[in-house]
């Protein structure tokens, strides 16, 4: 009887040692220590409005993952003082350090040591003039065009106008930015470009919306206005100061722009005299690039939406009209 019980109690213990876990894991050893903390440096041009929404954004996202901490720096504007911020979050032993560029010519020398201190750069948007990155999370270009384009051929296909001549204004000659003007094709393959046919667009430099007024006002002293019906432009405020070159003896011309973050472009676009604009949605391009950042500072193998260039497109680019606002 006595043998029977000390067996039952044996038992006992053994099921509390088991239940209690006696200090060890399941491997054998001692408590499992907590996961780490994924350091991520964040170095921004500038705080600005545009860009504190940004960061805004990169905080309300990294609270939804778990051991995540965000470390930002703000350039100030200052290629210089961002490469010292670099070199400050590579001291910090960052596992990843995003970049928003002030010059892409002039921080080469700090994302190559980023690099050589074996922590993976992720480049946000802005390029930048080395090789030396994991990734470049950037927006395909041509899908400003091809949203421009899906918008005039959806007119054309509805008998809205007979044809799409346009007159195209861009803020910057880089081949990657014009294509926001090819795209046009891609979607609307019998549109022409009239204006400056030997370049096939005006150029007002440095996206100089004055320049772009003097442009639209040249075509219409010179009357090459009337060869167009469209005018497509590189991004908004060019879009906003062919608007006010209008004025208001064009009202049937199709004004174009890109990007929305300007205010005034809503309010021409309600007042119909913008008839859409791309709109980028910060809140999917954060999440991209934090997404990215994980992975890389666990291990995981990105897929590149182009290879070669170790581009990740977060897709994060619509077309904003009237109706669209008046459905938000």
């Amino acid at each position: 009887m006595m043998k029977r019980i000390l067996t039952i109690i044996s038992c006992i213990l053994l099921f509390v040692m088991v239940a209690a876990g006696c200090g060890s894991n399941e491997t054998g050893g001692t408590k499992a220590p907590a996961a780490k903390t994924i350091k991520i440096g964040l170095a921004m041009p500038q705080i600005d409005e545009i860009t504190q929404n940004l960061y805004g954004s990169y905080e309300a996202y990294a609270e939804t993952l778990q051991g995540v901490e965000i470390i930002l720096t703000d350039a100030e504007g200052s290629a210089e003082q961002q490469s010292k911020d670099i070199e400050s979050l590579i001291s910090q032993n960052c596992d990843v350090i995003i970049i928003r560029a002030v010059d892409g010519d002039s921080i080469t020398a700090a994302c190559d040591a980023a690099a050589n201190a074996n922590i993976p750069l992720v480049i946000d948007g802005t390029p930048v003039a080395t090789s030396n990155y994991a990734a470049f999370v950037s927006e395909n270009q041509s899908t400003h065009g091809r949203l421009h384009g899906e918008y005039l051929q959806g007119l054309l296909d509805k008998g809205d106008i007979k044809d799409v001549r346009i007159g195209y204004i861009a803020g910057d000659s880089n081949a990657d930015m014009l294509k926001r003007m090819t795209g046009i094709s891609d979607t609307c393959p019998s549109a022409t470009f009239t204006a400056e046919i030997e370049k096939g667009y005006a150029l007002a430099e440095n996206w100089s919306a004055e320049e772009a007024r003097g442009i639209v006002e040249s075509w219409i002293s010179s009357g090459l206005i009337n060869d167009m019906n469209v005018i497509a432009c590189m991004d908004a405020a060019l879009a906003n100061a062919v608007v006010a070159a209008l004025g208001d003896d064009y009202s049937d011309m199709i004004v174009l722009g890109a990007g929305a973050d300007n205010p005034l472009i809503w309010q021409n676009i309600e007042d119909g005299k913008i008839k859409a604009t791309t709109r980028q949605d910060n809140t999917v391009l954060v999440k991209k690039v934090m997404d990215t950042c994980v992975d890389l500072a666990g291990g995981v193998e990105i897929t590149f939406d182009e290879p070669a260039s170790r581009i990740v497109d977060p897709q994060n680019i619509t077309l904003m009209t009237a109706e669209t606002i008046s459905d938000e």
